[in-house]
């Protein structure tokens, strides 16, 4: 079953009622990312599915002129031109939750769950701030890390090469990933406010980065030990880059950095009616 296509998935899963809790669990465990592109103007986003290769594209006349600053779990956390005023907002429910002003400058944020949760925890790295967020009262907590500084790179030859940061969360643990031109990513784990580099094989994990989610997911089928990143190809066609640490390579090979992870886009999970 989880070697099937998604129409065929849904055509197996109507044969009878064990077949329809095969392809379920299936869905549920292999579970992937799909790439949305979300325009900072107009009330539409597109949604792209890089296992399948298609494109959808979902109506939403409420989002407005805002931006995107992460996604987890279906929701997006999205501002209105500044660092102010943000909102958790989930494109399928079409629910807003609301959150309070506060100045939230960074260089790379993520919160650890959905904002209907009582663990969804909201993370800057710029000065180094968590955010405890109560979805009853929705109000934010703060506490400093005045002893958290990013990691120092000791690699010379990349001092002049572009060097883009994602932040991501798996498992509770923090997770920073670095990337320069088409070099291999860096991946740094924070343990008692320090970040340790990983290990060069990433033990099943398959990493979604884009520049305003990141996301983690284990044993993704044919996409294990990877880094998928999103990309613009000709006529704006919405594609994937990956970074395989089992071959050590970029599929395809050198990768013109300047049109991976456009401003625009980010992972977000896939629409439950959809699936």
């Amino acid at each position: 079953m989880s070697l099937l296509m998604l129409k065929d998935k849904i055509r197996a899963s109507t044969v009878c009622k064990k077949w329809c809790e095969a392809a379920k669990s299936v869905r549920v465990v292999h579970k992937h990312q799909w790439f949305a592109s979300i325009p900072t103007f107009g009330d539409s986003i597109n949604l792209f599915d890089p296992l399948e290769r298609k494109k959808y594209t979902l109506n939403l006349p409420e989002k407005g002129v805002t931006d995107v600053a992460y996604s987890k779990d279906g929701w997006l956390l999205m501002r209105r031109s500044s660092f102010v005023e943000f909102f958790f907002f989930n494109p399928y429910s079409r629910e807003l939750i609301s959150l309070p002003d506060n100045e939230l400058p960074y260089q790379a944020i993520a919160f650890s769950s959905a904002p209907t949760s009582e663990t969804c925890t909201l993370v800057t790295l710029n000065r180094g701030v968590l955010f405890e967020f109560d979805p009853a009262s929705r109000t934010l907590s703060h506490q400093a890390w005045d002893d958290v500084r990013f990691p120092e790179i000791h690699n010379n030859e990349w001092s002049y090469l572009p060097k883009e940061l994602y932040l991501m969360e798996q498992k509770g643990e923090l997770i920073l990933m670095y990337t320069y031109g088409a070099e291999k990513p860096v991946m740094y784990k924070l343990v008692s406010s320090k970040w340790e580099e990983m290990s060069s094989t990433l033990d099943g994990l398959t990493i979604f980065a884009s520049m305003y989610s990141s996301e983690t997911r284990m044993d993704v089928l044919g996409m294990k030990n990877s880094v998928y990143f999103p990309k613009y190809g000709l006529r704006n066609n919405m594609q994937c880059v990956s970074y395989s640490y089992n071959d050590a390579r970029y599929y395809p090979d050198q990768p013109e950095r300047r049109l991976l992870c456009p401003v625009d886009s980010l992972w977000i999970d896939p629409p439950p009616f959809l699936m």
